[in-house]
């Protein structure tokens, strides 16, 4: 957890301040400007997500200011969430200036967040035309689609490889190459680029999961049982939150229960711990107690601003990851919520999450050190909010909602208060926007194939899996609800 500004923190009047004077700067040029894009990330950083989402439509209908104008509202626009948006920008960029590679990058980003994965590999191919050592570019070309024998990049990528000693490029090459190597089914050399790149991440970051895991046994303290018995009664449900290890299923379960008309999600945002900031005393006990204390009048209403208020019957769902640490905040400040717990076999979610490439989140998926010891530590909080979150809480395995996605979806549906149709599965006719790491592979039917993909990294994957056994963790097998360590129900 880290503290984040509140409303009342005394830079308010400051960014007040500021705020008055870029929208009036940007109203007087009368066009959309990088003032307005500045007035747009004010707004986000006071919590009035709402209010930055009005005026990004409205920014839209505007005229242009020009390339570097539109780079900026590109930029608010995609950390607002608003995908569309910022894609159309990132257009009006490479329009002014086709030469720019690094415009044809974010604009091949922006058509991987609204499913046009043919013009993102297109817009891909031109950057790297631009800019032939270009390797963000080179990677996300190749997560774009599955390689084939005869329609792949593994030659360019090699020589982008020999071409570089730089220890931050290789490390999207080898994630790259490891990528399109598992695409063709040339395991032992996939992990070798995995294993690659993921040790010469690792050996950047300055991070100890002991810290983390000190962090986690830290939440089980001051979210014990006594203070969870003090929860309100539940209502019914306007918001909903998806939480679970990154590379579980959660952008999968968000697709599905998007597919109703009453449901829409923020996505990945930092709205439920801005809310919990918000709430929490400024001083006096740690942050892990504070946040345990904090007011959920207070929570409900930073929430909401944040969040937006849904229609009568409808719900508002949010995916951030890692939110699995705010079960218990979720359970004592916001009875119209409903937690929703996606498990995945972990000897393949590991693998998964070790075979990506995160940004700043996630430093423990660079080593399988790391993410056995992490693992365990997050295993035992699990056990903690099963123990004290009750009904809030629902928890499933990915694994049964790619084999009985219509079973498991009207439960999933119905624990969230939204009302079912059989047409929710069709995860690949859901055409809203996606900026997570699954953003392509959710653009496909629900499919099976990655259950069990731990199997094709058996003989490398040894240690992880001893670790987690050594533990009384089933490497195999993901928990649903009811199910005990083992799977006994």
């Amino acid at each position: 957890m880290v503290e984040s500004p509140s409303p009342s923190h005394p830079k308010q009047a400051e960014l007040e301040t500021e705020l008055a004077r870029r929208l009036a700067g940007g109203d007087r040029r009368g066009f959309a400007s990088d003032d307005h894009a500045a007035a747009v990330r004010i707004l986000r950083a006071l919590g009035r997500h709402g209010e930055a989402l009005a005026l990004i439509d409205r920014l839209a209908a505007m005229p242009s200011g020009g390339a570097e104008d539109d780079e900026a509202l590109a930029f608010a626009a995609f950390e607002a969430g608003a995908h569309e948006r910022s894609r159309d920008w990132y257009a009006q960029v490479v329009k002014a200036r086709p030469a720019d590679a690094l415009g044809w990058y974010n604009l091949a980003s922006g058509e991987q967040t609204v499913g046009r994965l043919d013009a993102a590999e297109a817009a891909c191919d031109r950057a790297l035309r631009l800019a032939p050592g270009m390797v963000e570019a080179a990677l996300l070309r190749s997560q774009l689609r599955t390689q084939s024998a005869d329609r792949n990049h593994v030659d360019a990528l090699q020589a982008m490889l020999k071409r570089t000693s730089d220890a931050g490029a290789r490390v999207f090459l080898h994630y790259a190459l490891g990528k399109e190597y598992d695409d063709l089914g040339d395991y032992d050399a996939a992990f070798g680029h995995f294993s690659s790149g993921a040790r010469t991440r690792r050996r950047t970051l300055e991070y100890d999961v002991a810290d983390d895991a000190a962090k986690l046994r830290r939440i089980i303290e001051s979210f014990d049982a006594r203070r969870l018995m003090q929860a309100p009664e539940l209502t019914a449900p306007a918001y909903g939150f998806i939480v679970g290890l990154p590379r579980s299923g959660t952008t999968m379960i968000e697709r599905i229960l998007t597919g109703s008309p009453r449901a829409r999600s923020n996505g990945e945002t930092d709205n439920l711990f801005g809310a919990l900031a918000e709430g929490a005393a400024a001083t006096g006990t740690d942050i892990f107690e504070r946040v345990a204390d904090a007011d959920p009048v207070r929570v409900l209403s930073g929430y909401t601003r944040r969040a937006g208020v849904p229609d009568a019957g409808d719900v508002i769902i949010e995916k951030l990851p890692f939110n699995y640490l705010y079960a218990g905040a979720i359970r004592l400040t916001m009875a119209s919520a409903r937690t929703l717990l996606v498990n995945r076999a972990p000897a393949d979610n590991l693998f998964a999450m070790y075979s990506t490439l995160f940004g700043s989140a996630y430093p423990f998926s660079y080593s399988l050190d790391d993410l056995a010891s992490y693992y365990i530590a997050y295993d035992k909080l699990l056990d903690h909010w099963r123990a004290t979150a009750g009904s809030q809480l629902l928890e499933i395995a990915y694994e049964d909602v790619v084999r009985e996605p219509q079973e498991i979806g009207r439960e999933i549906a119905g624990h969230m208060g939204i009302a079912w149709n059989d047409a929710m599965v069709r995860i690949e006719k859901n055409k809203t926007a996606s900026a997570t790491a699954s953003a392509a592979q959710i653009r496909r039917p629900i499919y099976r194939t990655a259950a069990g993909r731990w199997r094709r990294y058996e003989r490398h994957l040894g240690p992880l899996i001893g670790a987690l056994e050594a533990a009384g963790i089933d490497p195999f097998h993901a928990r649903s609800k009811g199910e005990g360590r083992n799977g006994a129900r």
